[in-house]
């Protein structure tokens, strides 16, 4: 699989006049071009947009475009207003109204990684990680727990499906009864006052002279610091990267803990990727469920392993 989510996005002309008024309104000048930026799973515009002024990163969506999609750029823009530049991109504006909305950015100049991937990319991943995992939620962001549950806890139901579980590794469908365990123990592990991206993968990271910035913010959540580790790395090793086990280490060395006390993160995520790549098709989103089930084999093949482990160490 491409490091990241790669598909057609609505173009700039698609949008109400209006709104590509307001959008230009706050870069400043007149309109000069658009660079759309075709990946993620998102039914808004997104691209860079050039005036006689300056240029910005823009997201928009129509009022009468995907409703998820719309919702998520509101979060989004709730989210951004609170977090340090040193981990996103700063916001140059806002607008919001009954044609639809648009999320006005500072257009990072930097590179995806994963194209392949590098230590120095993962170091530098890493790095912001780390803010990240000491980084203060507001208040009133939601639970990681309450917006995780059940997608994230989806051993029972595949459990009691023949499909699914015939779909398993033979090391992960024989150790059920301990996977219908740990998912009990989620909820506590996901829990935390620090910020959680919820959806860190090469597509929403740009880097900049070896330092990571992290875009697509409308999932951030209240949580766990270290997170975000278990939901990127399958990613990682699906896109050519270094395995799950083999990249652990390296986040180790930047404050990440060992990979047994995130055992429940790992399993809930190998649950979500597995049960969600066999749902039906979202039409406004194509090429999410191939997405998963690309990522849905690293993550199982990873669980398969710690379980092989926890068993070893538990027969000493």
């Amino acid at each position: 699989m491409s490091a990241g989510a790669d598909r057609l996005r609505p173009e700039w002309t698609a949008l109400p006049l209006v709104l590509r008024a307001r959008i230009v309104d706050v870069i400043g000048g007149r309109f000069v071009r658009d660079d759309p930026a075709q990946s993620g799973f998102s039914a808004s515009y997104a691209g860079v947009v050039t005036t006689t002024k300056g240029k910005a990163f823009v997201k928009a969506c129509a009022r009468d475009w995907h409703p998820d999609s719309l919702h998520f750029l509101r979060a989004e823009m709730q989210v951004l207003t609170t977090l340090p530049p040193t981990i996103a991109p700063a916001v140059l504006g806002e607008v919001d109204e009954t044609a639809g909305a648009a999320l006005v950015l500072e257009a990072i100049d930097g590179h995806h990684p994963g194209s392949p991937w590098s230590a120095d990319d993962l170091h530098s991943i890493a790095a912001t990680l780390r803010i990240l995992s000491s980084t203060k939620a507001p208040l009133d962001l939601g639970d990681a727990a309450d917006s995780m549950l059940p997608d994230f806890t989806r051993w029972e139901q595949i459990s009691l499906d023949e499909q699914l579980l015939a779909g398993l590794p033979i090391l992960v469908r024989e150790r059920m009864s301990d996977l219908l365990r740990i998912e009990q123990d989620f909820r506590a592990a996901v829990g935390g006052d620090v910020i959680a991206h919820d959806d860190v993968r090469a597509d929403n990271i740009l880097i900049s002279d070896g330092h990571a910035r992290f875009v697509d913010w409308p999932h951030a959540r209240r949580g766990a610091p270290w997170i975000d580790l278990p939901f990127l790395l399958p990613s990682v090793e699906a896109s050519g990267g270094p395995a799950c086990e083999e990249a652990w280490p390296l986040f180790e060395e930047h404050g990440a803990p060992p990979m047994r006390e995130m055992l429940p993160v790992i399993s809930g995520f190998a649950s979500y990727l597995w049960f969600a790549q066999a749902q039906p098709e979202i039409p406004q989103l194509p090429g999410l469920r191939a997405f998963q089930r690309e990522q849905a084999g690293p993550a199982l093949r990873w669980l398969a392993a710690l379980l092989q482990v926890q068993e070893r160490a538990a027969s000493r």
